[in-house]
């Protein structure tokens, strides 16, 4: 069967980059979709950056907000003296569109890309390009410090920073620099988008994940380091962290089955668990000793839950926390992992011989 277009790979490609200028122009690409309650704090903590600001442009791409996002977009645009801020259309309305519009009309020998739900500080823009200067990395960026407005969503952030709830996915809590597989709001060399041709648009929520897997094939390195320093502020509860999880499993199951060597054991894990617990669940009303096995997998993760709730909680600096904690992973391993499956099945449905 043919690749697509997402399916192939640039072995050695990105393997030996050219260094980078002294000051080398810097494009931030943001896309967005009714935004108004975080655009504003975002823009103007870019505006805030020890990076020179004639070195930098900022690209949003909006997918037709309907509420006060472009007002704001384009009231700091008036503001900004010295770094240009454009909005540009995306009729797609989705994320990987907008970041591929926004490089679109990109100058920069850097590109970074983030969502509006974050906010940087002051030497985000400076670091992100030292790191990437001082490693010779195609892509370069720290690890992310998960905030909640609310005290559900003070629990997601907790939970989505601790590695029981995310893995080994380094990005979301590491506190010492390194190379890793992967990178949310990253900074790339240029030649990353030359070379790969933009984010895959039939990768809608991990395509970020699987561009970073795509610059790994072509040589590239991915470098994480803590002067990097990002704030994201998580989903207010449950029902939308569900909605998230779900839809990133679902991408995954799809790229196990269509792009296998994306996949790392901490993206089948979440999908394995709800497999294995729904096969020892129906062979329980039959097999006493499937309900033994059934009652010890739910008492063990039962204990790693509430072991690393409080483990999350004391990293917090707030031991209220840990039962909210202890909460929210189920329904983010749940909701991962039964996405996981229905994306891996219908992808396999869909391929079947007809």
């Amino acid at each position: 069967m043919a690749q697509s277009p997402s399916e192939r790979t640039h072995p050695g490609a990105l393997a030996s980059l050219p260094p980078l200028p002294p000051l080398p122009f810097v494009s931030v690409v943001i896309p967005t979709l009714n935004e108004e309650r975080y655009i504003g704090a975002l823009l103007d903590s870019l505006q805030g950056q020890t990076y020179p600001a004639e070195a930098m442009e900022v690209i949003v791409a909006d997918g037709g907000s309907t509420d006060a996002t472009r007002q704001i977009v384009a009231a700091a645009a008036a503001r900004w003296e010295q770094t240009p801020l454009v909005l540009v259309e995306n009729p797609a309305r989705r994320t990987p569109e907008g970041r591929n519009a926004g490089f679109a009309v990109s100058r920069g020998e850097v590109i970074l890309t983030l969502v509006a739900h974050t906010t940087l500080d002051s030497r985000f823009v400076e670091e992100s390009v030292r790191a990437l200067r001082e490693t010779g990395a195609a892509v370069a960026g720290g690890p992310i410090e998960a905030r909640g407005e609310s005290p559900i969503a003070a629990a997601i952030a907790a939970a989505v920073s601790h590695p029981f709830g995310v893995g080994d996915a380094r990005f979301r809590f590491a506190t010492e620099p390194g190379y890793v597989d992967t990178i949310a709001f990253a900074a790339y060399r240029r030649e990353c988008f030359d070379i790969l041709g933009g984010f895959a648009t039939d990768r809608d929520l991990a395509e970020d994940d699987f561009f970073n897997y795509q610059v790994r094939a072509a040589g590239g390195k991915l470098y994480l380091t803590p002067a990097v320093k990002s704030v994201y502020y998580s989903r207010s509860g449950l029902r939308p962290l569900a909605r998230q999880y779900f839809g990133y499993g679902k991408a995954k199951g799809r790229a196990s089955v269509e792009v296998p060597s994306s996949i790392l054991p901490r993206h089948l894990v979440p999908g394995a668990t709800v497999a294995g617990g729904a096969l020892l669940l129906a062979a329980s009303l039959v097999s006493q000793p499937a309900r033994w096995l059934l009652a010890i997998g739910g008492l063990a993760y039962a204990g790693l839950a509430a072991y690393s709730a409080n483990s999350a909680a004391s990293r917090r600096d707030d031991p209220a926390l840990a039962p909210r904690v202890a909460l929210v992973f189920p329904v983010l391993h749940a909701s991962y992992g039964l996405g996981t499956i229905v994306g891996a099945v219908r992808t396999l449905w869909a391929r079947r011989p007809r």
